[in-house]
């Protein structure tokens, strides 16, 4: 396995490399993976992995087989963590039934389902809404008193249900009374809402300085640093129709974070300070640098015993 290790030996401080101080840094330990399957391997062995990880009831397992990686390719980079940052996260729930899965798939019948609880709000509350604000004392009681008949019939026959086999169940329609349209003038219905899953973690921001002036031989190895991260993360031609595909993270912020799949969403190599013509290069006082990993699957709740956030 390939290392990087920033923290301890490259010139992000002026601290001494060696120095027990770089040693209680904080950092982002970041590990890239070559992935190994073609789209549409990927496609199917996905849904392959969700009946095999439903077999053994582990997954923690599920998540590991989601990504087919190539053994041995790890590269393994240790930057220096200095974000206020380190979790940002969003949560939704919505009248419609929540997809399935990433590709917007929806439990079968969800359409008619929703469909069918539509015309029967627009039928039943909607008739309701309607006559209520209608204002028509007459009609409104007319509609009370049919319901009412249609309840203590109804309410009948569940008795005897109830009587026979012994449950206890009630009539499970009851018409709200009309109010004085000109006090409650509008109709709102609550119903339950359902939880939206989706990806909506925000990613890890990863920012930090190389300097090309405190140490000799930090351009080159500061280069070589960029020049592996850059390639890692960007597509190679292979053929005039083939490609590979940039590689895939595991992120850890010890304490904090731990993101099982990711990918560098956004990177960024800034020239600071003064910049002059080194073996027919340019070459800057120092390198910003920004990484931005986004996670591939919904961070849920089993990953913070990953992060170790709180001692056991």
């Amino acid at each position: 396995m390939a290392t990087y290790n920033v923290v301890k030996e490259y010139p992000w401080t002026s601290v001494p490399n060696g120095s027990k101080l770089r040693e209680e840094a904080p950092r982002a330990e970041v590990t890239s993976f070559e992935l190994t399957q073609s789209q549409l391997r990927a496609f199917v062995s996905g849904y392959l992995n969700v009946f095999n990880a439903n077999k053994n009831n582990d997954p923690t397992k599920f998540i590991d087989d989601l990504y087919q990686v190539k053994q041995g390719s790890e590269t393994e980079y240790i930057f220096p963590f200095f974000e206020n940052t380190f979790r940002g996260y969003t949560n939704d729930y919505a009248d419609t039934f929540s997809q399935i899965s990433q590709r917007g798939a929806q439990m079968m019948g969800a359409g008619g389902l929703e469909l069918a609880g539509g015309l029967a709000e627009e039928a039943g509350f909607g008739g309701l809404s309607m006559i209520q604000q209608s204002g028509n004392q007459k009609l409104q009681n007319t509609v009370q008193k049919g319901f009412n008949a249609t309840q203590k019939g109804g309410q009948a026959v569940i008795d005897f249900v109830n009587n026979k086999f012994g449950t206890d169940y009630s009539f499970p329609w009851n018409i709200p009374e009309f109010p004085n349209p000109g006090e409650f003038p509008g109709s709102y219905v609550e119903t339950p809402k359902f939880y939206q899953y989706a990806q909506t973690d925000g990613g890890v921001s990863i920012n930090f300085v190389l300097a090309n002036t405190i140490n000799e031989g930090d351009i080159e190895k500061n280069q070589k640093l960029i020049e592996n991260i850059i390639k890692e993360s960007r597509p190679r031609r292979a053929t005039a129709i083939a490609m590979s595909f940039p590689r895939i993270y595991t992120v850890e912020i010890p304490g904090l974070r731990y993101i099982r799949w990711a990918y560098l969403a956004q990177a960024a190599f800034n020239l600071m300070g003064q910049r002059r013509i080194i073996d027919k290069r340019i070459v800057p006082e120092a390198y910003a640098i920004t990484l931005t990993f986004n996670s591939l699957t919904i961070e849920t709740a089993n990953f913070l015993e990953e992060a170790k956030m709180a001692p056991k």
